[in-house]
């Protein structure tokens, strides 16, 4: 059996949750007998895919900034991918985006959808750079699609909450931790603060992070050795620089790149809580990192967070700035409980192997395929 993936998460991201969820099934199937698969890219600056004997694509890091390069070398990628389609050398298709360019030429082979949130039916009118309109071309997809793989029960009552679709179709598969604990002994030190509270990747939109910061503000104004780290999602903009200066926290918040895996292990591992306050997310990959590195988590309710963490974390109403602050003091000002959250992480870690997201994914591709 032959799974062909295409170019449309690895084109223009250096790293992000869609490249690493695909990149990871694909590094896992390399090592097995009973499939095969293909990746259709020409382009591509992805990190993940760095020197995989999976991948030949030819990278363009020069120009990675460059919309007008990265617009075209997609298209080039998109007609690469066109010809694999068309070509037919595979059983199943499973496209790494929502795109449906792919849908005239695929005929009758079998389609396999994963859906990771339902951010632009949600927030799309609120943040239109989510994916405003991108609904349409969802239906269209979940109405061809044989299967639907949804990365958590949140996300699946979220397709049938927005969507008509089969549910019998739709296949709940959690994503797998792909952040081992970091040996620390082997690994180069980080020149890190003492005592700070993390936030890792981007911090635009849906992510909360205005109001996080603002709920955090008097906690640093009066702990002045207590620092806040945002790590990953490129410097703070203008907007972020002036709230921190305002605030008079220049020396207590810090930007810190992620270089790789290694990095944001050492970063987790070392911060007194981890925050996620986002409004929503399919499945919230972050609190997997932080709690298997033993990194107290704090996050919003009612959202992904609670099939991942259970007990293993404190959580508050993402559009409440007292409740973030409360919950932000409990763990940094109690070592007990951060030492209770950190065992109860470590408990949780394991019920979500990298291995079992692959082994159930296996699985529905084979069910599509006709002995």
């Amino acid at each position: 059996m032959k799974i062909l993936y295409d170019h449309q998460a690895f084109t223009g991201t250096q790293y992000g949750g869609i490249s690493r969820y695909f990149y990871e099934l694909m590094n896992v199937y390399a090592h097995q007998n009973d499939v095969d698969f293909e990746l259709s890219l020409k382009f591509s600056n992805n990190e993940y895919l760095t020197d995989t004997p999976f991948s030949k694509h030819i990278g363009y890091q020069p120009f990675a900034k460059d919309k007008t390069v990265n617009k075209a070398l997609s298209l080039c990628n998109r007609l690469f991918s066109l010809s694999k389609i068309g070509i037919g050398q595979y059983d199943v298709f499973h496209p790494t985006y929502y795109h449906s360019y792919f849908l005239e030429k695929l005929g009758k082979k079998p389609l396999v959808i994963t859906f990771h949130d339902v951010l632009s039916e949600k927030y799309g009118e609120l943040y239109p750079v989510l994916g405003q309109g991108l609904t349409a071309l969802k239906q269209r997809l979940l109405h061809r699609a044989d299967a639907v793989i949804s990365v958590s029960e949140a996300t699946k009552k979220g397709i049938l909450e927005y969507f008509k679709v089969e549910e019998s179709k739709i296949k709940v598969i959690p994503l797998g931790n792909y952040l081992s604990k970091i040996n620390h002994s082997t690994t180069p030190a980080l020149a890190l603060p003492k005592r700070y509270v993390l936030f890792v990747g981007n911090r635009e939109y849906y992510k909360n992070f205005a109001l996080f910061f603002k709920a955090l503000i008097p906690i640093l104004h009066k702990d002045r050795d207590l620092h806040l780290i945002c790590a990953g999602g490129g410097d703070f903009d203008v907007q972020e620089k002036t709230a921190i200066v305002q605030a008079k926290l220049q020396e207590q918040v810090i930007y810190h790149a992620i270089y790789d895996d290694s990095t944001v292990g050492q970063l987790y591992a070392k911060a007194q809580v981890f925050v996620f306050p986002s409004l929503m997310e399919g499945f919230g990959l972050p609190i997997l990192e932080a709690m298997s590195n033993g990194c107290p988590v704090v996050a919003t309710a009612g959202t992904s967070f609670d099939e991942i963490a259970g007990d293993a974390a404190l959580y508050f109403e993402a559009e409440n700035t007292d409740a973030i602050k409360a919950a932000i003091e409990r763990v940094v000002y109690d070592e007990v409980l951060q030492h209770k959250l950190k065992q109860k992480g470590y408990e949780r870690v394991p019920l979500f192997p990298a291995e079992h997201t692959a082994k159930q994914t296996l699985e529905v591709y084979k069910a599509l395929v006709k002995p």
